[in-house]
Protein backbone atom coordinates (compact mmCIF):
# COMPACT_ATOMS: atom_id res chain seq x y z
CA UNK A 1 0.00 0.00 0.00
CA UNK A 2 1.44 3.23 -1.02
CA UNK A 3 0.24 6.44 0.64
CA UNK A 4 0.93 9.67 -0.87
CA UNK A 5 0.32 12.82 1.01
CA UNK A 6 -1.36 15.80 -0.76
CA UNK A 7 -1.60 18.02 1.59
CA UNK A 8 -3.93 19.01 4.71
CA UNK A 9 -5.96 15.89 5.04
CA UNK A 10 -5.41 14.59 1.42
CA UNK A 11 -4.34 11.47 0.58
CA UNK A 12 -3.73 9.32 -2.37
CA UNK A 13 -3.70 6.21 -1.62
CA UNK A 14 -2.92 2.80 -4.07
CA UNK A 15 -3.31 -0.55 -3.39
CA UNK A 16 -4.33 -3.81 -4.82
CA UNK A 17 -4.11 -2.06 -8.64
CA UNK A 18 -6.29 0.71 -7.14
CA UNK A 19 -6.14 4.86 -6.74
CA UNK A 20 -8.35 6.09 -4.18
CA UNK A 21 -8.50 9.91 -3.51
CA UNK A 22 -9.36 10.93 0.29
CA UNK A 23 -10.99 14.09 1.17
CA UNK A 24 -9.90 16.74 -1.63
CA UNK A 25 -10.31 19.81 0.14
CA UNK A 26 -9.81 23.07 -0.66
CA UNK A 27 -6.23 23.44 1.43
CA UNK A 28 -5.10 20.20 -1.06
CA UNK A 29 -4.81 22.15 -4.56
CA UNK A 30 -2.93 18.79 -6.33
CA UNK A 31 -6.51 16.81 -5.42
CA UNK A 32 -8.11 18.08 -8.40
CA UNK A 33 -5.26 17.37 -10.64
CA UNK A 34 -5.01 13.32 -10.11
CA UNK A 35 -6.44 11.47 -12.67
CA UNK A 36 -6.73 7.44 -12.91
CA UNK A 37 -9.22 7.45 -10.35
CA UNK A 38 -11.17 4.36 -8.75
CA UNK A 39 -12.79 5.87 -5.92
CA UNK A 40 -13.16 9.28 -4.13
CA UNK A 41 -13.36 8.44 -0.43
CA UNK A 42 -14.68 11.56 1.87
CA UNK A 43 -14.82 11.38 5.94
CA UNK A 44 -16.99 14.58 6.22
CA UNK A 45 -18.53 17.49 4.49
CA UNK A 46 -16.38 20.59 5.68
CA UNK A 47 -14.70 22.61 2.96
CA UNK A 48 -11.33 21.64 3.63
CA UNK A 49 -11.99 17.76 3.23
CA UNK A 50 -14.04 18.54 0.30
CA UNK A 51 -14.55 21.51 -2.00
CA UNK A 52 -17.32 21.73 -4.48
CA UNK A 53 -15.32 23.04 -7.22
CA UNK A 54 -12.18 20.88 -6.63
CA UNK A 55 -14.66 17.70 -6.84
CA UNK A 56 -16.68 19.30 -10.07
CA UNK A 57 -13.18 19.13 -11.83
CA UNK A 58 -11.98 15.48 -10.25
CA UNK A 59 -15.18 13.75 -11.45
CA UNK A 60 -15.20 15.29 -15.22
CA UNK A 61 -11.47 14.06 -14.88
CA UNK A 62 -12.52 10.63 -13.31
CA UNK A 63 -15.85 9.86 -14.46
CA UNK A 64 -15.75 5.82 -13.63
CA UNK A 65 -14.60 6.60 -10.30
CA UNK A 66 -16.96 5.70 -7.14
CA UNK A 67 -17.46 8.27 -4.93
CA UNK A 68 -18.44 7.07 -0.91
CA UNK A 69 -19.10 9.49 1.65
CA UNK A 70 -20.59 9.64 5.35
CA UNK A 71 -24.00 9.68 5.07
CA UNK A 72 -24.70 14.16 5.54
CA UNK A 73 -21.71 14.56 2.99
CA UNK A 74 -23.38 12.38 0.59
CA UNK A 75 -26.71 14.48 0.56
CA UNK A 76 -24.44 18.05 0.25
CA UNK A 77 -22.72 16.90 -2.89
CA UNK A 78 -25.12 14.88 -4.48
CA UNK A 79 -26.18 16.81 -7.54
CA UNK A 80 -22.75 17.84 -7.39
CA UNK A 81 -22.54 14.36 -8.68
CA UNK A 82 -25.24 13.51 -10.32
CA UNK A 83 -24.08 16.06 -12.74
CA UNK A 84 -20.87 15.16 -13.22
CA UNK A 85 -20.21 12.53 -16.58
CA UNK A 86 -20.56 9.33 -15.65
CA UNK A 87 -24.03 9.07 -14.32
CA UNK A 88 -23.15 8.31 -10.82
CA UNK A 89 -24.46 8.64 -7.70
CA UNK A 90 -22.77 8.90 -4.55
CA UNK A 91 -22.64 5.86 -1.97
CA UNK A 92 -23.16 6.69 2.09
CA UNK A 93 -21.20 5.00 4.22
CA UNK A 94 -22.25 5.36 7.12
CA UNK A 95 -20.65 3.67 10.74
CA UNK A 96 -20.74 0.07 10.58
CA UNK A 97 -21.04 -0.29 7.08
CA UNK A 98 -18.24 -1.98 4.31
CA UNK A 99 -17.49 -1.63 0.64
CA UNK A 100 -15.40 -3.73 -1.66
CA UNK A 101 -13.50 -2.44 -4.40
CA UNK A 102 -12.51 -4.89 -6.75
CA UNK A 103 -8.64 -4.75 -7.79
CA UNK A 104 -6.34 -6.69 -9.91
CA UNK A 105 -4.70 -9.80 -9.22
CA UNK A 106 -7.30 -12.09 -6.99
CA UNK A 107 -7.23 -8.75 -4.32
CA UNK A 108 -9.75 -6.37 -3.33
CA UNK A 109 -9.92 -3.18 -1.25
CA UNK A 110 -12.40 -2.85 1.80
CA UNK A 111 -13.18 0.23 3.07
CA UNK A 112 -15.70 0.04 6.15
CA UNK A 113 -16.40 3.28 7.81
CA UNK A 114 -16.64 3.68 11.82
CA UNK A 115 -17.61 6.73 14.58
CA UNK A 116 -19.92 9.06 13.00
CA UNK A 117 -19.61 12.68 14.26
CA UNK A 118 -17.12 15.59 14.42
CA UNK A 119 -15.37 16.75 16.99
CA UNK A 120 -16.89 19.48 19.25
CA UNK A 121 -15.69 22.85 17.44
CA UNK A 122 -17.84 24.67 20.43
CA UNK A 123 -21.24 24.13 21.62
CA UNK A 124 -23.12 26.64 19.61
CA UNK A 125 -21.84 25.20 16.83
CA UNK A 126 -23.53 22.44 15.64
CA UNK A 127 -21.59 18.96 15.01
CA UNK A 128 -21.82 17.29 11.77
CA UNK A 129 -21.22 13.79 10.62
CA UNK A 130 -18.14 12.63 10.36
CA UNK A 131 -16.84 8.87 9.70
CA UNK A 132 -13.43 7.29 9.90
CA UNK A 133 -12.38 5.06 7.51
CA UNK A 134 -9.95 1.39 7.59
CA UNK A 135 -8.66 0.46 4.73
CA UNK A 136 -7.13 -3.10 3.82
CA UNK A 137 -6.57 -5.07 1.02
CA UNK A 138 -8.58 -8.37 1.07
CA UNK A 139 -8.37 -11.79 -0.95
CA UNK A 140 -11.07 -12.24 -3.68
CA UNK A 141 -12.30 -15.19 -1.58
CA UNK A 142 -11.72 -13.57 1.40
CA UNK A 143 -13.96 -10.61 0.14
CA UNK A 144 -16.66 -12.63 -1.62
CA UNK A 145 -17.09 -14.72 1.40
CA UNK A 146 -17.56 -11.86 4.34
CA UNK A 147 -20.92 -11.35 5.26
CA UNK A 148 -22.79 -7.88 4.62
CA UNK A 149 -19.90 -6.11 2.60
CA UNK A 150 -22.02 -5.25 -0.22
CA UNK A 151 -22.49 -1.58 -1.75
CA UNK A 152 -23.18 0.12 1.25
CA UNK A 153 -24.54 -3.16 3.29
CA UNK A 154 -24.95 -3.24 6.83
CA UNK A 155 -22.49 -5.51 8.82
CA UNK A 156 -24.14 -6.48 11.97
CA UNK A 157 -26.63 -3.90 12.58
CA UNK A 158 -28.15 -5.79 15.89
CA UNK A 159 -31.37 -4.11 16.44
CA UNK A 160 -30.46 -1.32 14.31
CA UNK A 161 -28.58 0.70 16.58
CA UNK A 162 -25.41 2.92 15.88
CA UNK A 163 -23.68 0.35 18.59
CA UNK A 164 -24.69 -2.97 16.92
CA UNK A 165 -23.65 -1.52 13.56
CA UNK A 166 -20.26 -0.36 14.51
CA UNK A 167 -20.04 -3.53 16.44
CA UNK A 168 -20.52 -4.86 12.98
CA UNK A 169 -17.98 -3.02 11.52
CA UNK A 170 -15.32 -4.15 13.72
CA UNK A 171 -16.01 -7.81 13.66
CA UNK A 172 -15.70 -7.26 9.84
CA UNK A 173 -12.43 -5.69 10.34
CA UNK A 174 -11.21 -8.52 12.41
CA UNK A 175 -12.40 -11.12 10.16
CA UNK A 176 -10.68 -9.23 7.06
CA UNK A 177 -6.93 -8.89 9.56
CA UNK A 178 -7.21 -12.36 10.46
CA UNK A 179 -6.69 -11.65 13.55
CA UNK A 180 -3.14 -9.88 12.45
CA UNK A 181 -1.41 -13.20 12.47
CA UNK A 182 0.59 -14.13 9.40
CA UNK A 183 0.69 -12.51 6.50
CA UNK A 184 -2.17 -10.22 6.74
CA UNK A 185 -2.13 -7.01 4.55
CA UNK A 186 -1.31 -3.75 6.61
CA UNK A 187 -4.79 -1.87 7.74
CA UNK A 188 -4.46 1.92 7.21
CA UNK A 189 -6.62 4.46 9.28
CA UNK A 190 -7.85 7.68 8.21
CA UNK A 191 -9.52 9.32 11.82
CA UNK A 192 -11.45 12.87 9.63
CA UNK A 193 -11.67 15.32 12.19
CA UNK A 194 -12.47 13.39 15.23
CA UNK A 195 -10.28 11.79 18.05
CA UNK A 196 -12.89 9.44 19.37
CA UNK A 197 -10.73 6.13 20.28
CA UNK A 198 -12.52 3.43 18.00
CA UNK A 199 -11.99 0.08 18.30
CA UNK A 200 -10.88 -0.46 14.90
CA UNK A 201 -7.95 2.08 15.63
CA UNK A 202 -6.90 0.21 18.44
CA UNK A 203 -3.32 -1.35 17.26
CA UNK A 204 -3.31 -0.28 13.68
CA UNK A 205 -0.54 -0.36 11.13
CA UNK A 206 -1.15 2.82 10.43
CA UNK A 207 -3.03 5.62 11.05
CA UNK A 208 -3.45 9.33 9.25
CA UNK A 209 -4.21 11.65 12.53
CA UNK A 210 -5.05 15.02 12.78
CA UNK A 211 -1.80 16.62 14.08
CA UNK A 212 -3.24 19.95 14.59
CA UNK A 213 -6.69 21.20 14.51
CA UNK A 214 -8.57 24.39 16.10
CA UNK A 215 -11.25 22.06 17.91
CA UNK A 216 -8.18 20.23 19.64
CA UNK A 217 -5.58 20.24 22.43
CA UNK A 218 -2.33 18.82 21.98
CA UNK A 219 -3.11 16.85 25.53
CA UNK A 220 -6.45 15.42 23.45
CA UNK A 221 -4.08 14.27 20.39
CA UNK A 222 -1.40 12.69 22.77
CA UNK A 223 -3.82 10.97 24.76
CA UNK A 224 -5.37 9.79 21.69
CA UNK A 225 -2.18 8.40 20.51
CA UNK A 226 -1.82 7.13 23.49
CA UNK A 227 -4.89 5.17 23.45
CA UNK A 228 -5.57 3.68 20.38
CA UNK A 229 -1.36 3.35 19.58
CA UNK A 230 -0.86 2.89 16.19
CA UNK A 231 2.15 1.13 14.78
CA UNK A 232 2.49 4.08 12.89
CA UNK A 233 0.57 7.53 13.38
CA UNK A 234 0.91 9.78 10.07
CA UNK A 235 0.87 13.61 10.65
CA UNK A 236 -2.35 15.11 8.36
CA UNK A 237 -4.64 18.43 8.84
CA UNK A 238 -1.53 20.61 9.01
CA UNK A 239 -2.31 23.46 7.05
CA UNK A 240 -4.16 25.13 9.67
CA UNK A 241 -0.82 25.87 11.46
CA UNK A 242 1.86 27.57 10.12
CA UNK A 243 5.29 26.07 9.47
CA UNK A 244 6.94 26.90 12.84
CA UNK A 245 3.37 25.92 14.51
CA UNK A 246 3.31 22.72 12.67
CA UNK A 247 6.66 21.86 14.27
CA UNK A 248 5.78 22.38 17.48
CA UNK A 249 2.49 20.06 17.18
CA UNK A 250 4.74 17.39 15.74
CA UNK A 251 7.27 17.29 17.77
CA UNK A 252 5.29 16.93 21.29
CA UNK A 253 3.29 14.14 19.13
CA UNK A 254 6.19 12.29 18.65
CA UNK A 255 8.32 12.62 21.96
CA UNK A 256 5.31 11.99 24.22
CA UNK A 257 3.64 8.97 21.93
CA UNK A 258 3.31 5.51 23.24
CA UNK A 259 5.99 2.88 23.29
CA UNK A 260 5.19 0.93 20.30
CA UNK A 261 3.99 4.08 18.04
CA UNK A 262 6.36 5.65 15.65
CA UNK A 263 5.10 9.36 14.64
CA UNK A 264 6.35 9.51 11.07
CA UNK A 265 6.54 12.73 9.31
CA UNK A 266 6.33 13.03 5.53
CA UNK A 267 9.62 12.26 3.41
CA UNK A 268 10.92 15.07 0.92
CA UNK A 269 8.79 13.81 -2.03
CA UNK A 270 5.48 13.06 0.79
CA UNK A 271 4.86 9.53 0.02
CA UNK A 272 4.86 6.44 2.47
CA UNK A 273 4.54 2.86 1.60
CA UNK A 274 3.62 -0.21 3.66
Amino acid sequence: MKIRHLLHSCLLVEAAGLRLLVDPGGFSPAAAKQTRLDAVLITHQHPDHVDPEALAVLLAANPTAEVIAEPETSEEVASLVAEAPGGRAVLPLAAGQAHILTGLDDQSLRISAHGGRHAVIHPDIPRVGNVGYVLEVVAEDESESEAGTGAGTEAGTGAGTEAGAEAGAEAGTEAGAGGRDGAASPRLGITGDSLEPIEAFHGIDALAFPVVAPWSKMRETIDFLREVRPRLALPVHDAVASPEGRAIYLRQSTALAPAGTEVRDWPAERVIEL
